[in-house]
């Protein structure tokens, strides 16, 4: 195994706690997880996550790990072999599986005595209208030969109908394409026109910074040139409402307090870190304290190795350590987050960290 902490199926995240697999990693169809996800007990990735379904097993992507295929029993016999993305099917002897079902097989010899009553009948309808008889009186006329095959003879030619119904389903596919193209456009101009105010607003807020190396060690060198201009003072209103949800030892409990808190610190990583539409996250409450659009979006995209949040508390801790449990609440109020509110009122009354 590669985690002595976690059992299998568990890794150890940042916050020093064992998770599920699935909670990181979704789950793969015709795949299983490696022991521990790959991951050891120093959060280092030793191992790849997945590993393929061995014979004999499969994954359908419902559960976490692979499953036994089924066996047939008679009377039943496999219709569907088993894959490593997809079970066994069986069906009764005598069917065949159909569109999720089993359906009894039609039958050979009903098809054949169907198609030659059909051809004897369309024979038997079209002599008496098509073929001529010679006239006795007429001498100089002649009888048909014989020898002379049915397709000579006068009646409705196959190939012709085929030629017909060919020509209808390429004018279908010839309009389809038409059709698939103007929406094709349409959408690209919609799309189009959809970006333009962000691109404004993404170079606006980028400015002097998009040029900036992406490395490491120029990203090092760019959190070190940000201004933490952090709000220091809130106003009377804000102060009155935290004072019913937050005790006054808690609000004037160091910031720090927070971070050495893993349990209200895991709640408010799941609540503030996930980008939920209509609901302001952790990126605003960083905007709120000052840091930049740049340094945001690269702590979010760091999110696999450690919490946006934690980044952001840490850094109001170093840049302000005299900023307070109470600081931080007014800054959630002033988002809507009141929910937030209600997880730093469970912090411990009267510890000081």
């Amino acid at each position: 195994m590669t985690s002595k902490l976690c059992t299998e199926g568990k890794f150890r995240n940042e916050l020093y706690k064992c998770k599920p697999c699935e909670t990181k990693y979704e789950i793969k169809q015709g795949h299983e997880f490696t022991e521990n996800c790959g991951w050891s007990d120093e959060q280092q990735q030793i191992d790849d996550p997945y590993r393929a379904c061995r014979d004999g097993t499969f994954n359908d992507g419902s559960q976490a790990k692979c499953r036994d295929c089924r066996s047939c029993t008679p009377p039943q016999v496999i219709a569907y072999a088993c894959k490593n993305s997809s079970d066994t099917i069986c069906c009764n002897q005598g069917e065949q599986f159909f569109n999720g079902k089993c359906i009894p097989q039609p039958s050979q010899t009903t098809r054949i005595t169907t198609a030659s009553t059909t051809s004897s009948v369309a024979s038997s309808s079209h002599s008496p209208s098509t073929q001529k008889f010679p006239d006795p009186s007429q001498s100089t006329q002649k009888f048909p030969d014989p020898s002379q095959s049915p397709q000579n003879f006068p009646g409705p030619s196959p190939s012709s109908s085929n030629e017909v119904a060919h020509s209808h389903f390429i004018r279908i596919y010839v309009c389809l394409g038409i059709l698939s193209t103007l929406a094709l456009v349409c959408l690209f101009f919609f799309i189009r026109r959809r970006t333009k105010p962000f691109k404004k607003e993404f170079k606006k807020c980028c400015n002097g910074a998009s040029h900036e190396s992406l490395s490491k060690n120029g990203i090092a060198r760019y959190e070190q040139a940000i201004s933490y201009n952090i709000i220091s003072d809130g106003n009377n209103d804000q102060m009155t409402e935290l004072s019913h949800l937050l005790a006054p030892e808690v609000q004037n409990a160091s910031l720090k307090t927070v971070l050495n808190n893993l349990d209200v610190l895991e709640e408010l990583v799941l609540v503030l870190d996930p980008d939920i539409s209509g609901a302001k996250n952790t990126r605003h409450l960083a905007s709120q304290c000052s840091f930049s659009f740049a340094w945001i979006n690269y702590a979010y995209s760091m999110k696999d190795h450690k919490s946006p949040l934690v980044a952001v508390l840490e850094g109001v801790v170093t840049k302000s350590p005299h900023w307070t449990v109470g600081h931080l609440a007014e800054l959630l109020t002033a988002i809507g987050r009141n929910d937030a509110v209600e997880i730093l009122a469970k912090l411990p009354a009267g510890v000081e960290e």
